[in-house]
C-alpha cells in the first residue's frame, strides 16, 4: 500500500490543528498554520501524536495482530482467511492481493455493481454451505475495512468468558462480601452461605428485588469466586492462603512489534573449537519478538558464558547486556519503552 510522504510543503494534522510543513531539518519539523502561527516539533513526537495525519494521503495501515491470530484455533483462523479472500474478490474482483489474471464474470467491477457482486458472493457461499446473505457480506466488508483481518475472526472464538458465567453481578458481589467477612471465622456450609447472601441482598436492594439463584446455580459462582482466592475450606487454610505473596507473573499480550521481546538461551548438540583452541559445546541465544513471532537477534556462544547475567529488563525497559550474557537455559522477557 502506498503511504503518504512527509516533505516540505505537505499539509499535516498535528495536535488537532492543520499546518504546512515549512522546514524539515534533521529530526525537527517546523509547521506553519493558516493563521500564521509556527511551531517546531521533533519528528518522533509528531508521528506519535494520535491526531497526526497527512492531508490527502492514505490512512496509515494497521499492524496485524499476528500473535493473537496464531493463538486462535486452526479452523477459526482458516475461516477468517477464507473470508478475507471472499471480501477482496467482492471489492476488487481478485481474491488475492496481487490481482493477477481476469476477474470472474460475476465479480468483475467493470460490468457488475457492488450490490450485484455482494449478492453473487452470498449465493456462492450459500451453495458452499455457509449461512451468508448479502447483508452478511456487506457487514464483513465493513469489518475488514475498519479492523483488517482481525475483524473477520468469529467473535465467539475471542469473546472473553467470565468465570461466574451469566450470574447477576449483584449476587456475585454479595457472595464475595460474605466470603470476605467470614475469612477469620470457622468454616460454614454452602446452605448457610446462601442464606447470608440472601439477607445481604434484601438489606441492600430490598426484599424480592434481586432473585437468589437456586442452590445448584448458586454454588457455581461461589466456587468461581472462592476457589481462586482461598475463601473456602477451614479457617486455618483461608488464613494460610491469604498470607501468601501475590504471584510475580501475570499474563501479557503483545500487539505491536517490539512491545514484548522474549530472550532465551538453549544448548546446542554441537562441538566446536573455541577461541582458546579447546573444544566445547555451544548454546544459541535469541531475541524473539512476541507480537510478530520473528527473531530480532541471535548469537552462538560457548556454554557457560554468562557474562553480565541478571534481569533482562533494564531501568529504561530495554535489555541489559549482550545476547551472550543472558544466561544458559534461562528465559527472560524485556518490554520495549
Amino acid at each position: 500500500m502506498t503511504q503518504a510522504v512527509v516533505e516540505v510543503g505537505a499539509r499535516l494534522r498535528y495536535d488537532g490543528r492543520i499546518g504546512t510543513l515549512a522546514v524539515l531539518e534533521g529530526a525537527r519539523a517546523t509547521l506553519v498554520t493558516d493563521e500564521g502561527a509556527s511551531a517546531a516539533v521533533l519528528l518522533p513526537y509528531l508521528f506519535a501524536d494520535p491526531s497526526f495525519n497527512v492531508e490527502g494521503g492514505p490512512a496509515p495501515g494497521r499492524v496485524p495482530p499476528f500473535g493473537l491470530l496464531e493463538a486462535l484455533p486452526v479452523e477459526v483462523r482458516e475461516r477468517a482467511l477464507a473470508w478475507q479472500r471472499h471480501v477482496r474478490e467482492v471489492e476488487t474482483g481478485f481474491p488475492d492481493a496481487v490481482g493477477q489474471g481476469t476477474p470472474r464474470e460475476q465479480f468483475d467491477p467493470a460490468t457488475r455493481s457492488l450490490a450485484q457482486r455482494e449478492r453473487a458472493k452470498a449465493e456462492e457461499l450459500t451453495a458452499a454451505g455457509w449461512a451468508a446473505s448479502a447483508a452478511t457480506v456487506r457487514r464483513m466488508r465493513a469489518r475488514y475495512r475498519s479492523e483488517g483481518l482481525w475483524g473477520l475472526v468469529d467473535g465467539r472464538a475471542v469473546r472473553e468468558r467470565s468465570a461466574v458465567g451469566r450470574a447477576d453481578e449483584r449476587v456475585v458481589a454479595a457472595v464475595r462480601t460474605v466470603l470476605e467477612g467470614q475469612r477469620e471465622r470457622s468454616a460454614g456450609t454452602l446452605v448457610r452461605l446462601r442464606r447470608r447472601v440472601g439477607w445481604l441482598l434484601e438489606e441492600e436492594y430490598g426484599a424480592g428485588v434481586v432473585a437468589l439463584p437456586p442452590a445448584s446455580t448458586f454454588n457455581r459462582p461461589v466456587h468461581a469466586v472462592a476457589d481462586g482466592q482461598g475463601l473456602l475450606g477451614t479457617a486455618a487454610q483461608r488464613r494460610w492462603r491469604a498470607s501468601r505473596p501475590v504471584p510475580p507473573f501475570t499474563p501479557t499480550v503483545a500487539l505491536r512489534p517490539g512491545e514484548l521481546v522474549l530472550l532465551d538461551s538453549t544448548p546446542l548438540d554441537v562441538l566446536a573449537v573455541l577461541y582458546d583452541g579447546v573444544t566445547g559445546r555451544l548454546e544459541l541465544s535469541i531475541a524473539l519478538d512476541v507480537a510478530t513471532r520473528s527473531i530480532c537477534a541471535a548469537v552462538v556462544c560457548p556454554v557457560g558464558t554468562v557474562g553480565g547475567r541478571g534481569d533482562a529488563a533494564g531501568p529504561d525497559g530495554g535489555a541489559d547486556g549482550d545476547a551472550a550474557g543472558l544466561g544458559c537455559g534461562a528465559v527472560h522477557t524485556a518490554r520495549a519503552p
